[in-house]
């Protein structure tokens, strides 16, 4: 029993604990770079071998059909996205504010290259995050769990936690459950994709104008 639970722990975090060793080896190198491209680059070396589990999790943990997206549902999509994140950075902000608190790591992430922003921030960091915590975190989750609302509560936890600092949990548990809504009604990982992209971006773009 103990070394069931113990693989079926090892599988949900496994990835997890990847993308943080990436992440430790790549700021150990003293390769003189910002968070963001440090970031990005962990993104990039990460990807495609949780690309490749995810698809062998298909089968394993019989994910449904993925949906087919509209241009008109991806924009939907995005702008849901782009209001979600201002309604939830008003709420934060108002939180920080009041406990006199600042989000050192967002704002050591924007304050690199606005190229290296957009294109590792807002698109490749997005893509990365929704097949390690919504591919694989959440779906491995939904197979281990007894119910649905364990699995999202457990995977918004695991999401939110990796962040790394109480500040940055207050933005990410809440989004993270919005992630799997978005997830869940358009039964594809393109979707939440394309939300965590317009998540991002905005705030690069929103970030950039306001400094």
């Amino acid at each position: 029993m103990f070394w069931e639970w113990a693989d079926k722990a090892g599988r949900v975090i496994g990835p997890v604990l990847i993308h943080y060793l990436v992440i430790s080896i790549l700021s150990m190198m003293r390769l003189h770079a910002d968070a963001a491209f440090l970031t990005s680059i962990a993104a990039v070396i990460v990807l495609p071998l949780f690309w490749r589990m995810y698809q062998k999790d298909g089968v394993q943990y019989a994910r449904k059909t993925p949906g087919k997206l509209t241009a008109g549902a991806y924009l939907w999509i995005a702008a849901l996205g782009i209001a979600c994140n201002l309604a939830l950075t008003l709420a934060v902000n108002g939180i920080l504010s009041f406990f006199s608190f600042s989000n050192q790591v967002q704002e050591a992430l924007f304050a690199s290259n606005f190229i290296v922003q957009i294109a590792g921030v807002g698109i490749l960091v997005p893509i990365m995050e929704e097949v390690l915590f919504r591919g694989l975190v959440y779906n491995r989750l939904k197979g281990y769990t007894k119910t649905a609302k364990s699995a999202v509560i457990l995977a918004a936890v695991i999401f939110a936690v990796y962040h790394g600092n109480v500040v940055q949990i207050l933005f990410a548990f809440p989004m993270a459950l919005i992630l799997i809504a978005v997830y869940e009604k358009w039964g594809t990982l393109r979707a939440c994709i394309t939300f965590h992209m317009a998540v991002n971006l905005s705030s690069v773009i929103i970030t950039a104008i306001s400094g």
